[in-house]
């Protein structure tokens, strides 16, 4: 079959049913050997290392977690938590291994027939098999002779088809569904599969009753007399009841806990792809301090970043490091620099004194970034705290990750260099060939438009970044439940995060990971840092941490630090009201300008809400909105730049015909946020919708996700009145 390497990555990902066009058979993918090895920068292969271990372990620890407040339940097993690839030697505790990862390009994925139960969608009958090969014989004989009692060897009326239902676990496994079903034996402590007899005539052929429209009603019918099968139709995982079988007791009730569901196999519940999206950084951008083993480095770059360094070691203090760090040969080196570097002063030999100092300052990062040197921080310990913790942010959500990146994006893209014979970056108040025509009268109007637009809009920097680079990846999946932990039967079930099949790679056998990079053109927006003070700072919104920009008056940035509280991969923290916080609020203000813009973009580009992603750096009041398509990029932004700008920049301004909602007070007093006015499709969004609302550009209600009742003041509201002032 043909399709795109992003539809093979996410939507056709191994362990996935589908159905070919046409209805031509359901299938299940499978890891193909034949797939292209992707040939991944360093620095990005350990990005991807780090965002699955990050990943995983969080999964692990609510997994593993989900019972502790259930003293009648047990604890789950590890290895109901995640895979085992991703467990120690004792499958008890987490340990991850990039080791038994391989990175493949989705250019190749393999696919057999399943399920494997067949049913005639004329007369019902069901013929359970047991694998594909079974089920291409079976469907040969059923084509020449009709296996119904009642209307033998006339397969003429026969239409025989696969079976759309499938039985699922949240530890990951399936089954086909049919009549016959596991059972937990009490005199064997074991699950054993039972096949299905029809109590008065003894046949073993069934048809399946359809004419409920819930799966929970459908049952099953002896083909050849008509009685009704008294077994409810229920199936168990085999792996769960086998061990779980050693804690049932005799005459005990088996659990729900390896009780299936019921369900259509194309439903979204059937199967949950694991997958995340980074930026992609040329090596020495800067993000070196994100990487394992260089955490030491992290405080120093954090400090520089955001403008809190402290002095440098002294002379004294390196030597004293070096020494108490075990490090002889660098010291006498460092002590031999010292005596040459002033051999050179005394005799005023500058050339010499030049070459001794650079030879210093490499000596000095060296050292530095090997971990033998550790500058005194100069981060305030509330902020050196969190620091020290980031492990519990997931890292899309880490303030600290985020503040290296956006310094690596403008490093890199921001600074607007020529690459390719095109700027990186445009400034819409400064466009260039590829967005007008130079010295014409239609620049000076869009610069105009522009400028404007920008005051009344409350944005500080605006523009175009040509190639925004993005590596998307996907690793693993679930069944029944999208994240780590589901209710079912009572009590909390751990659910399991799968890695893909193994694939066999030269002489090993290794999980697949399938990588896409993509360089699409991306719109920057970074908002204005007064305006966004001063809508933080209105009596209504009542942030309980407002000194944080007193404290720190010309540094938002280390303000937004110190209020950062922990946001992990599942944002559980929002489903719960909180006080509201200078840094809540401004990245709940970031995300929903940013689901605005998407929509204006949609509106002028062609391009649908699928394919317009988003990234937010929230301590620098920036965020991006890119075309996440892995197709040829046509210049859609560009393009709409150039022909629609002022429509696009009125549709802004415009808020509150534009940030209406046909579902009116509903939508307001429930937050402002719902799919009729800024919410996108879940899996694009980067929170899964959450920090979300309309009244924080708009006002005319009040976050749901923060305690209070006020009604707040949008912060357009705000640029707004501010623009007029100035007029």
């Amino acid at each position: 079959m043909t399709r795109s390497q992003a539809q093979i990555a996410m939507s056709y990902a191994p362990g996935q049913h589908f159905t070919f066009e046409g209805a031509a058979g359901a299938c299940q993918a499978i890891p193909s050997p034949n797939a292209t090895p992707a040939r991944l920068d360093p620095t990005t292969r350990v990005q991807i290392e780090m965002r699955i271990n990050e990943a995983a372990r969080a999964w692990f620890d609510k997994a593993i977690a989900c019972r502790q407040n259930d003293t009648n339940a047990p604890p789950p097993f590890a290895d109901f938590c995640v895979e085992v690839s991703l467990l120690d030697s004792t499958r008890t505790q987490y340990s991850f291994r990039p080791q038994v990862f391989t990175y493949l390009r989705p250019d190749r994925m393999g696919y057999l027939p399943r399920p494997t139960t067949l049913i005639c969608s004329e007369c019902g009958l069901i013929e359970a098999t047991d694998n594909p090969r079974q089920m291409g014989e079976r469907l040969s004989a059923l084509s020449q002779a009709c296996a119904h009692p009642k209307r033998p060897n006339d397969p003429t009326r026969c239409s025989w088809g696969q079976l759309d239902v499938i039985f699922a676990h949240w530890s990951g496994s399936w089954k086909a569904a049919s009549p016959n079903m596991t059972v937990y034996d009490q005199a064997s402590r074991r699950p054993i599969k039972r096949y299905a007899v029809c109590g008065k005539c003894g046949t073993r052929q069934f048809v399946l009753n359809k004419d409920q429209v819930a799966l929970s009603n459908w049952s099953f019918s002896c083909a050849n007399c008509g009685t009704k099968h008294p077994d409810p139709w229920i199936e168990k995982c085999d792996e769960t009841l086998g061990r779980i079988a050693a804690t049932i007791g005799s005459g005990g009730n088996i659990v729900g806990e390896a009780s299936m569901e019921k369900i259509n196999y194309a439903a979204s519940s059937a199967y949950f792809v694991k997958s995340d999206t980074f930026i992609t950084f040329p090596e020495n951008s800067g993000i070196e301090a994100l990487e394992p083993g260089q955490a030491h480095l992290l405080a120093d770059v954090i400090e520089r970043i955001v403008g809190l360094e402290g002095p440098p070691l002294s002379d004294a203090e390196v030597a004293a490091q070096l020494v108490s760090r075990d490090r002889p040969v660098e010291a006498r080196e460092f002590d031999e620099i010292l005596q040459g570097l002033q051999l050179a002063t005394d005799n005023q030999n500058t050339a010499v004194a030049n070459l001794m100092i650079n030879m210093k300052a490499e000596r000095l990062s060296i050292w530095q970034r090997a971990g033998w040197l550790t500058r005194n921080s100069a981060l305030p310990a509330h902020i050196l705290a969190k620091l020290q913790e980031r492990h519990e942010w997931t890292g899309k959500y880490d303030p600290f990750r985020l503040l290296v990146e956006h310094e690596a994006l403008s490093k890199t893209k921001l600074r607007g260099e020529i690459v390719g014979g095109r700027a990186s970056y445009v400034d819409f108040t400064n466009p260039d060939e590829w967005l007008v025509t130079p010295n014409s009268p239609q620049r000076a109007t869009m610069i105009s438009t522009a400028e404007q637009a920008k005051t009344f809009l409350g944005v500080e920097r605006a523009g175009l970044i040509s190639k925004f680079d993005l590596c998307k990846f996907s690793y693993g999946f679930s069944r029944v439940g999208n994240g780590p932990k589901i209710h079912k039967h009572g009590r909390m079930m751990p659910v399991r995060l799968n890695l893909f099949p193994r694939v066999h790679v030269a002489q090993e056998t290794l999980h697949p990971v399938y990588v896409l990079e993509q360089s699409n053109e991306a719109f920057y927006f970074k908002l204005d840092e007064a305006l966004v003070r001063a809508w933080l700072s209105q009596a209504a919104l009542g942030c309980v941490d407002i000194g944080f920009l007193a404290e720190y008056p010309d540094n938002f940035a280390a303000a937004m630090l110190g209020s950062a509280g922990v946001m992990s991969g599942y944002l559980e923290e929002h489903d719960r009201e909180s006080n509201p916080t200078i840094y809540t609020m401004t990245y709940a203000l970031l995300h929903s300008y940013s689901h605005y813009i998407m929509q204006g973009i949609q509106q002028f580009s062609g391009l649908d809400l699928g394919s317009i992603g988003e990234y937010l750096f929230p301590c620098d009041l920036g965020f991006v909105v890119y075309r996440n398509g892995m197709t040829l990029d046509l210049g859609d932004l560009s393009a709409l730049w150039r022909n629609h700008h002022e429509a696009f920049l009125s549709y802004l301004r415009n808020f509150p015909t534009s940030l209406g909602c046909n579902l009116g007070n509903l939508c307001m007093t429930k937050g402002g946020a719902c799919p009729d006015c800024i919410m996108i499709p879940e899996v694009i969004c980067l929170t899964a919708n959450k920090y979300l609302s309309r009244s924080t550009l708009i006002g005319r209600g009040r976050p749901d996700f923060i305690v209070g009742e006020e009604q707040i003041r949008g912060y357009l509201q705000f640029a707004l009145d501010h623009a007029r002032s100035k007029q």
